[in-house]
C-alpha cells in the first residue's frame, strides 16, 4: 500500500501534506502510511476514491491494473513483440570440421542455422485465433 501512496503522489504531483489536505486527514496520518508505520484504514482509502474518482478502486483495493479507470491495461502488440535469442545452439558436428582457431558461427550461413532450428522444433497446430475490435467485441476462429 505505500506503493499505491508513493505513486498517487507521483501521477498526481502532490506533496504528502497536500495530499493530507485534500483527503482531510491529519499530515501525520499520510506520513505514518508512507513510512509504513501505519496501514491506511477504510477511510482513507474511501477518501482516496472520493477525492480522486478517476483512480480505479479495483487498482487500490486488489492491484488489478490499470491505475486509472480511463487507462486500458498494458497489454503486449502481438506484432512488435521482441524475441531474444537462444543462448545456447550446439553445432558438435559442425565445430568437428572447423579449425579450432576460428570461430564456428563465422563459418556457418545464417540461413543452415535457422533451417536447422525450425526443423527441429515440433510441428504445431493453430488452435483458434481470436480478433478484438476497437469497439470491445472480438470475433473467435476454431480450427475444425
Amino acid at each position: 500500500m505505500i506503493e499505491k501512496f508513493k505513486k498517487i503522489l507521483e501521477k498526481e504531483n502532490l506533496q504528502p501534506r497536500e495530499l493530507a489536505a485534500k483527503l482531510d486527514v491529519q499530515p501525520s496520518a499520510i506520513s505514518h502510511i508512507l513510512n509504513g508505520r501505519n496501514n491506511p484504514g477504510v477511510a482513507i482509502l474511501q477518501k482516496i476514491m472520493t477525492a480522486f474518482p478517476n483512480i480505479n478502486p479495483e487498482w487500490l483495493l486488489l492491484d488489478k491494473e490499470p491505475m486509472y479507470k480511463n487507462e486500458k491495461a498494458f497489454q503486449r502488440d502481438l506484432f512488435n513483440q521482441e524475441y531474444s535469442e537462444p543462448s545456447k545452439i550446439e553445432f558438435s558436428e559442425r565445430q568437428e570440421s572447423v579449425s579450432s582457431n576460428k570461430n564456428p558461427l563465422q563459418t556457418i550461413e545464417p540461413q543452415t542455422i535457422i533451417k536447422e532450428v525450425v526443423t527441429t522444433l515440433p510441428p504445431k497446430e493453430i488452435l483458434r485465433i481470436v480478433v478484438y475490435y476497437s469497439d470491445n467485441t472480438f470475433q473467435e476462429f476454431k480450427n475444425s
